[in-house]
């Protein structure tokens, strides 16, 4: 419910942002692992093509190269990912190709993880909510920075959703049983009952944190699939 939340939050540090009109599943800078340099050099690396670590490579790339290194392969062209109508396959797809992996936590519960660039955002439901204002106050940051950030998510994979009858039958529910007042279709975090935003479009298209890759300066990113990092090493020189 709040994966793109933190994914804006790291936009919030790496601003001047540079647009590059992509299609989707057409970045040139996306490649297979086993297509990599044995040696290759970058400004920064980021481990993990999640919503946190897509926006965080897409606007560290206006600035620096940056190499993106992701488990998990494409979700364009995947329909399990993509389509509303195949909404919850990705989950039950068990095979080594999957989008998701399934794991059982210590206290024996079983779930899901992503393993596909965009993380969670590819497989969990799709609702967008920005987080109370007062939350951003107390963490010192720059409220209109902030409402900047989300706006430049927002752009990308946050939509106003079409009520089916179930939906519209719990919004009336809640106002019937005094969950008040009524704040209609909003991304703010409001007291009351809203219409909160959702990840896919009105022709039943996901939309995810890797759509979001399409801010990046293609000239300076690389991303590389099925790349599992096992070892990081660090090096000082001086004392």
């Amino acid at each position: 419910m709040e994966f793109y939340y933190f994914a804006a939050i790291f936009t919030l540090l790496f601003r001047d942002f540079f647009f590059v009109t992509q299609g989707q599943g057409e970045y040139s800078f996306l490649r297979e692992a086993t297509s990599a340099p044995a040696v290759s050099y970058y400004d920064y690396i980021v481990v993990g093509g999640g919503t946190a670590g897509c926006p965080l490579a897409a606007t560290l790339s206006n600035h620096a190269t940056v190499l993106l290194l992701e488990r998990g392969g494409s979700p364009y062209g995947n329909p399990n990912v993509t389509d509303l109508s195949a909404f919850g396959k990705a989950i039950s797809d068990l095979s080594p190709s999957s989008p998701s992996q399934r794991f059982v936590s210590e206290d024996g519960v079983i779930n899901a993880r992503a393993r596909v660039l965009g993380g969670g955002s590819c497989i969990n439901a799709g609702f967008y909510s920005r987080s109370p204002a007062d939350y951003a106050a107390a963490a010192g940051w720059d409220g209109a920075l902030v409402d900047e950030s989300y706006e430049w998510v927002e752009k990308m994979v946050a939509f106003e959703p079409k009520l089916e009858q179930w939906q519209s039958a719990v919004r009336d529910g809640l106002l019937e049983a005094g969950v008040r007042p009524y704040n209609g279709f909003t991304y703010d975090h409001l007291v009351g009952t809203k219409i909160g935003g959702t990840i896919f479009d009105g022709e039943g298209r996901r939309h995810t944190a890797a759509d979001l890759l399409s801010y990046a300066d293609p000239d300076r990113l690389t991303v590389l699939l099925h790349a599992s990092v096992y070892k990081i090493l660090f090096t000082r020189k001086g004392t």
